[in-house]
């Protein structure tokens, strides 16, 4: 290997040292200011390390995830999965006319996002992102028509 060569790798090994232990804020700071060859490094090993040690990472920088997908896009694959989320989302209708009605479904959908990871169906970084929407929708609500359209959608 040529001198140039070894010494761009040696530059990526840095980087990628670098992004192991630097906080989400620094490597958004990073990420924001770099350009050309700099910047692709930053972003192939950001990508590194949500596919490798640091998954949460992912809520950060979502577009460098491969096959990204929402929980709708799941639940037709998975009964389980299917039928814990009409289970949270019939709680939540009734907690609309009755808040004192418990919130039931949500531990079970996230249990069932959690045995998929275990299952090898989903990456850590794609369960990082699908808890992340199941949070919004505990803490905000859901949309109607996304989680209707995903329940009356044929299989």
């Amino acid at each position: 290997m040529d001198e140039h060569k070894e010494r761009e790798l040696n530059d990526y090994l840095d980087l990628l040292f670098w992004t192991e232990t630097a906080s989400e804020s620094e490597i958004q700071g990073a990420m924001s200011v770099a350009s050309g060859i700099t910047k692709e490094d930053l972003k192939m090993a950001v990508k590194c390390m949500i596919e490798s040690d640091r998954p949460g990472l992912v809520l950060y920088f979502p577009e460098l995830v491969t096959n990204r997908f929402s929980l709708s896009d799941l639940r037709g694959q998975h009964p389980a999965l299917a039928e814990a989320m009409d289970v949270l989302v019939d709680s939540m209708k009734r907690r609309e006319h009755d808040p004192s009605y418990p919130l039931k479904g949500y531990g079970r959908t996230l249990g069932c996002i959690g045995k998929l990871q275990y299952l090898g169906v989903i990456t850590p970084a794609q369960r990082e992102l699908l808890i992340s929407e199941l949070a919004s929708v505990k803490r905000i609500g859901f949309r109607l028509d996304k989680w209707t359209w995903a329940r009356t959608k044929p299989n």
